[in-house]
């Protein structure tokens, strides 16, 4: 039987018997870009047109940043220096150590998306027509 008209009965189905759809584990078997997990232990497959993903879970997903903190403990061990003494003697540093504050502004960029294998929270839309890939869990315990 071709997959839409089993997709198609199981739907028909479930509106006759009260079904509501919900939240579900599902399992990558394809990884982005051309996306496609199962559900319900494999009887169903979700192929890339019926999702949508999570913006985060992309290898490009990009994320300003503006950090402030505290610099508890450094140890800088200096092997080699540029600076010279008025001598013209090279200054060797050894080991530095410290502490004290910090700010940094940049951007994060994910550089990893979803695996085969990986499990990920799925919801369907009304009637299970379209489902978003919400995010990324790990089994507690096998």
């Amino acid at each position: 039987m071709n997959y839409e008209l089993a997709m198609a009965k199981m739907f028909k189905k479930s509106d006759s018997e009260d079904t509501t759809f919900e939240a579900c584990i599902g399992t990558v078997i394809k990884a982005p870009p051309e996306t496609t997990i199962t559900i319900w232990d494999g009887q169903v497959t979700l192929f890339p047109h019926m999702l949508y993903m999570n913006d985060r879970l992309y290898d490009d997903y990009t994320r300003e940043f503006d950090i402030v903190g505290d610099i508890t403990e450094i140890t800088i061990n200096a092997a080699t220096s540029n600076s010279t003494c008025p001598l013209g003697a090279v200054n060797a540093h050894g080991t530095i150590k410290g502490a004290g504050k910090y700010k940094a502004v940049g951007t994060i960029i994910n550089t990893d998306t979803l695996k085969v294998g990986d499990y990920v929270k799925v919801i369907p839309t009304e009637k299970g027509q379209k489902w978003f890939i919400d995010s990324k869990y790990r089994k507690v315990k096998e």
